[in-house]
């Protein structure tokens, strides 16, 4: 999923996957996220408008000093 977020025209198809995959079950969804651009926090206001709430969880020191952010989400 990391290589999806910075493209933001990816962002529906993701969502798309994601929401077809809690119909089947109730999947924890779990990834790492490095900013590389602040239009990229729009995923998580899209994904919250769909039904899916994500929670950063930990974050780790990445390439170059950047963070890492890890983050736990699932539909409601």
């Amino acid at each position: 999923m990391a290589d999806v977020t910075y493209n933001t025209a990816s962002f529906p198809a993701l969502l798309s996957t994601l929401l077809k995959l809690c119909k089947i079950g109730s999947p924890l969804i779990v990834f790492g996220y490095k900013e590389r651009d602040a239009t990229e926090r729009e995923w998580f206001e899209m994904a919250e408008a769909s039904g899916i709430r994500f929670s950063q969880i930990g974050q780790r020191r990445g390439a170059g000093g950047a963070p890492v952010e890890i983050w736990a989400g699932s539909k409601e």
